[in-house]
């Protein structure tokens, strides 16, 4: 069988249908990493700003993922278990190596005059900065939701909190950023 044919095979099925096919089935497994794999590279990459070892990071969340699998009982969804785990990697990453992000994530290069540039770029460094400021408890589901356009039930399921407190979170902080943007408005 080739690969596209792997592929439609798989492409079909869910994620819990593909998760317990990887059980028996590493075709399936590598199924489930093409559905996330972008995904859960963004996740490390928001945390340790460095493409390389977000790259790094990504992999060896999957294999991580891939190891606990007969473990996994389906109580979240695929994607919030693996952004979990790639979001302890990166930041036990961070801890460990004491490497605080600094790199900014690489930009879509602009084709605006000088000016707009400028502003821009220093619109984002100022709204990176103010995001980095904000206490983890807000910062984290602000960006689920923001960056990578969760809903607040995936969020919910990822960090394990109660629904009602991803909204409050995701408030605070957006009145946080508001509060620090004001000069930008």
């Amino acid at each position: 069988m080739g690969l596209s044919e792997q592929h439609s095979k798989y492409a079909a099925l869910s994620d819990p249908e593909l998760v317990e096919l990887s059980l028996t089935e590493l075709d399936a497994f590598g199924e489930l990493v093409r559905r996330h794999q972008d995904f859960v590279y963004g996740a490390a990459l928001r945390i340790v700003r460095n493409p390389v070892m977000a790259q790094d990071l990504a992999q060896e969340a999957f294999v991580r993922a891939h190891r606990a699998l007969p473990g996994f009982r389906g109580q979240a969804q695929v994607r919030s278990w693996l952004y979990r785990i790639a979001t302890n990697l990166a930041l036990n990453a961070v801890q460990r190596r004491r490497e605080y992000p600094t790199d900014e994530v690489p930009d879509r290069p602009a084709r605006r005059d000088p000016a707009t540039v400028t502003e821009s770029s220093a619109l984002r460094d100022e709204l990176e900065a103010a995001i980095s400021e904000l206490p983890q408890k807000l910062k984290e589901p602000l960006v689920l939701r923001e960056y990578e356009g969760m809903s607040y039930q995936e969020i919910a399921d990822a960090l394990d909190l109660p629904l009602n407190t991803v909204r409050t979170r995701i408030l605070r902080g957006r009145r946080s950023l508001r509060e620090r943007m004001e000069a930008w408005r």
